[in-house]
């Protein structure tokens, strides 16, 4: 005979208390953006990295955080193209 007793343990699943449940901020201040500080990405290959990263991120971005990732987006482009230029 297998263990695990009856099979009603799928019914008694899940939280009942609310304790591992997902808090919502609506009203709150927004999280702050866990991006990157471009002006210390210093290597070509970090800032491209970075750069494929955020114009994928973009590419599934939500209506309301479209703007921010565009910002960090635009941010990365310029310091390549300073990094670049310097390296030259």
């Amino acid at each position: 005979m297998a263990a695990g007793g009856s099979g009603n343990h799928l019914a008694r699943r899940g939280a009942r208390t609310g304790q591992g449940a997902t808090a919502r901020r609506e009203g709150l201040a927004p999280l702050p953006s866990l991006g990157p500080y471009v002006p210390a990405i210093d290597s070509l290959e970090e800032i491209c990295g970075w750069l494929g990263t955020f114009r994928e991120r973009l590419r599934i971005a939500h209506v309301d955080e479209r703007d921010s990732v565009v910002a960090m987006v635009q941010q990365l482009e310029a310091r390549y193209l300073i990094r670049r230029a310097e390296l030259s």
